[in-house]
């Protein structure tokens, strides 16, 4: 990186960091413009673009910085996450399969992709992602709340109150969004076991009869 390119990149991300987003957006336009090769400069363009909601122009930085260099996760992950918050779920689930096919350790692509494929309907799948996420993350509790609704949906009951406890233990706030639906679980824990009493009972009066 020359000088110039590394003073101006500098520039741009001290205007991030002090909130002046417009202003980095124009520093790092005339960037890229300047060096058109340059992927640092493309996928701060892309951040900065994605703060103030410009979101197709963000896109577009980024699948410029991916054209220089597709190995890179945190464009992946940054371009995934702004395709789920644009509802383009399936594009977003593209972009973190990517992400974490580069970089397999990091929690919260995980937990994104999780998410991403439970807005889609596919539980089994974001089960998976959740799993991989807690496995990653033992005390992330967003990630265990996720996978806890998740095995709700899916029917799950005991798992998902026995996710949902650990959740709630690790981030109480959680506990309002929670109860909404733990009540049920528990309460189809309860009718099964119950059911199971009785079918126990029934049968050794059966078997007392029959002797």
């Amino acid at each position: 990186m020359s000088k110039e390119k590394e003073s101006r990149l500098a520039h741009a991300i001290e205007l991030i960091n002090g909130n002046s987003i417009d202003q980095a957006i124009i520093e790092l336009q005339k960037l890229v413009k300047d060096y058109p090769e340059f992927l640092e400069g493309w996928y701060n363009l892309g951040y900065s673009l994605s703060v103030v909601n410009r979101n197709e122009a963000a896109l577009k930085a980024y699948e410029e910085a991916l054209s220089i260099d597709n190995q890179i996760f945190e464009i992946w992950f940054n371009k995934g996450t702004l395709h789920y918050e644009i509802r383009e779920f399936k594009k977003a689930i593209e972009c973190l399969e990517k992400a974490v096919e580069i970089k397999d350790d990091d929690a919260e692509a995980w937990n994104n992709l999780g998410t991403a494929y439970s807005r889609l309907g596919n539980g089994e799948k974001a089960i998976e992602a959740y799993t991989r996420a807690v496995a990653l993350r033992p005390d992330y509790a967003e990630a265990l709340y996720n996978k806890a609704n998740a095995h709700f949906i899916e029917g799950h009951h005991e798992r998902a109150v026995a996710f949902a406890e650990l959740a709630m233990q690790l981030k109480p706030s959680l506990t309002s969004k929670i109860k909404e639906w733990l009540h049920i679980s528990r309460e189809h824990l309860a009718a099964v076991e119950a059911e199971s009493e009785f079918e126990k009972k029934a049968s050794k009066l059966k078997d007392a009869i029959e002797e």
